[in-house]
């Protein structure tokens, strides 16, 4: 039989590596921690976008374009007999703001030239949507030829009336 001295001892060396092994392995599991954390924010600083970087990257560019609304046109289209006439008004999308002052300036020779354009139509030309389309190309085209400073980009038919 063991004496009890024998036996204290060896329970005091039991309970003494099993205090170890706990100690150990909370040391442990604080070192796989504070590893993990440190290369998240090492990762992060290293290899991830500064967020106002993203926050620029992920706005979309939007041109700058200005608006200007032409006053109503009223003409008598080329169909026989003449009876029909078109009420028209219309706003021009513009890449930039300095083409309304040459709007603004050269306005006697824009109408004009629309006025030509939209009385030489019948109603049949731009009865369908397709037709309407068109005329929307011809008269940007045409405006576009005319300006300097900037062009038109688009034509928004805001009255159109056949009667």
């Amino acid at each position: 039989m063991p004496n009890p001295k024998e036996q204290s001892q060896a329970q005091e060396q039991e309970e003494g590596s099993g205090k170890k092994s706990k100690l150990k392995l909370i040391i442990l599991v604080v070192l796989i921690v504070a590893l993990g954390g440190g290369g998240f924010f090492g990762y992060k600083k290293f290899f991830g976008k500064k967020s106002e970087e993203v926050a620029e990257e992920q706005k979309p560019t939007i041109p700058q374009t200005v608006t200007y609304q032409l006053d109503t046109f009223l003409v008598n289209l080329a169909d026989p007999g003449g009876k029909r006439y078109l009420k028209l008004t219309m706003e021009l999308e513009l890449d930039n703001s300095k083409v309304i002052d040459e709007i603004t300036k050269e306005n006697f020779k824009i109408r004009d030239t629309i006025l030509l354009i939209l009385s030489s139509k019948e109603f049949d030309d731009i009865s369908t949507v397709g037709g309407k389309l068109a005329l929307k190309k011809e008269i940007m085209a045409k405006l576009n030829g005319m300006l300097h400073t900037g062009k038109v980009l688009n034509i928004y038919f805001t009255e159109f009336l056949v009667q």
